[in-house]
């Protein structure tokens, strides 16, 4: 290993006590995981959004970010070896990740379409979700930025802990973080420029939060036991997930109806698991004698660090049932209000308009059961010399089970008030357990 990579690996120990768990486990993982990098360095803390993957890489001598396209199977080296990157984060066409080429902890940003990189700040362990990145700073608390505006807020005051406990995510309006300041780390919430709402009491172990949409997950000790904890913030309601046995689930990611976790044991040979919350089934996804850690979900793929061939490699699990929906239904503009008839596990497109120049972006929501797999905007044609050039946002729908569901958007400017004026698009989804319910044209 290259002395970037053993800090980085020391800095992985897990943070919250190890706690016995005793739950049941579903079928052994299902499908062929892929060994994505092959090189005999280290490749480490992958993240995922849709197609697109990145990661830090050791090939060079030092640490890089790495980014790779999952549909074409492609690698492009983003950073020059000239810092030390940590823990990279993509949504769509941006990458974010904390390095230390100043002397100390920043946040830097990089345009994947443009090729630019800027500077966001000063912290550590961000997160991004389309325009809104958010990070730790040990003085400030958790900040955001809004990247079309470029207005930084400060979203809570001064929070103590390992940054990797805080470990603060964002999901459109939404930002969760974990903060030690009360002696037991507490998961807090801010929503819409909120004031911070914690989620417990403070007489349990909080920590490793993550978001995707309305959900929360977060890993959890409590008298000496632990778990995940999974918290519709629409409703209140958390349902309680047992880890593998024995060890303590941690580094917990969720993406619509799935959450992924490593199970931490102490030893070199924790495992990767998945939960489905539409079925209540738990599927152990690794069950060798290597170790599987940090673990990220993006719709129907999961990626993580593993080291089965003798040296850290990124490996990447895309689950079968999205995978062979086959031909995705797609439906735009034209099909606002109606009622469209698909396939149960079907990927369905929804393709909208979208200008973020002006301000102006899509705010999507679902009804449970209704998974968005995927969320991503892509500009058009931009000729030489023009700007403000718009786009086309598209959702990767997933419904998990027979019913009707609805998905519903509006075109608002972030943080400004809902006036009934806005433009609107909703779609009712009926599915179907049997093809020939469909109608076909």
């Amino acid at each position: 290993m290259k002395q970037g990579f053993l800090y980085l690996v020391c800095i992985l120990v897990v943070a919250l006590p190890i706690g016995a768990s005793g739950a049941p486990v579903g079928e052994t993982g299902a499908g062929a995981p892929v060994q994505v990098t092959t090189d005999q360095n280290d490749q480490i803390a992958a993240a995922i959004d849709g197609d697109r993957m990145v990661w830090v890489d050791g090939r060079h001598g030092g640490a890089d970010i790495y980014l790779y396209d999952v549909a074409g199977g492609t690698e492009t080296r983003i950073t020059n070896g000239t810092a030390v990157p940590f823990w990279p984060e993509v949504s769509g066409d941006r990458i974010v990740w904390q390095d230390n080429r100043s002397g100390t902890a920043e946040v830097w940003l990089f345009e994947i379409a443009a090729g630019t990189e800027t500077r966001i700040g000063a912290g550590t362990v961000p997160a991004i979700d389309d325009d809104t990145v958010v990070w730790f700073d040990e003085q400030a608390g958790i900040s955001a930025m809004n990247l079309t505006t470029g207005t930084t807020v400060r979203v809570s005051g001064p929070v103590q802990g390992d940054p990797l406990v805080v470990s603060p995510d964002v999901s459109g309006e939404t930002i969760v973080w974990a903060d030690g300041s009360g002696g037991n780390y507490t998961v807090s919430v801010s929503q819409g420029g909120g004031e911070p709402v914690p989620l417990a009491d403070g007489s349990a172990r909080q920590g490793f939060p993550a978001i995707s949409g309305n959900r929360v997950v977060w890993s959890e000790t409590r008298n000496g036991s632990s778990s995940l904890v999974v918290r519709d913030l629409a409703t209140g309601e958390e349902e309680r997930i047992s880890g593998g046995s024995p060890g303590m689930p941690v580094y917990p990611d969720i993406s619509g109806d799935r959450v992924v976790w490593q199970n931490a044991t102490g030893l070199d040979t924790d495992d990767i698991y998945r939960f489905d919350l539409a079925t209540g089934k738990t599927v152990q996804v690794t069950s060798d004698d290597a170790w599987q850690f940090l673990p990220r979900v993006s719709g129907n793929r999961i990626a993580w660090t593993d080291n089965r061939s003798g040296n850290l490699d990124v490996y990447l699990l895309t689950l079968g049932a999205a995978a062979a929906a086959g031909s995705p239904y797609a439906f735009g503009a034209e099909q606002n209000g109606r009622n469209v008839t698909v396939p149960v596990e079907s990927e369905v497109l929804v393709s909208l308009a979208e200008s973020p120049s002006t301000g102006y972006s899509w705010n999507a929501t679902v009804s449970p059961g209704l998974t968005i797999a995927d969320d991503r905007y892509e500009q058009n044609a931009n000729p030489e010399g023009m700007v403000g050039v718009g786009g086309i946002r598209t959702w990767t729908l997933v419904p998990e089970h027979a019913g009707v569901f609805t998905f519903s958007a509006v075109y608002r400017r972030p943080r400004e008030n809902v006036t009934g004026l806005e433009d609107r698009f909703n779609l009712t989804i009926t599915a179907v357990m049997d093809l020939l319910d469909v109608p076909s044209g």
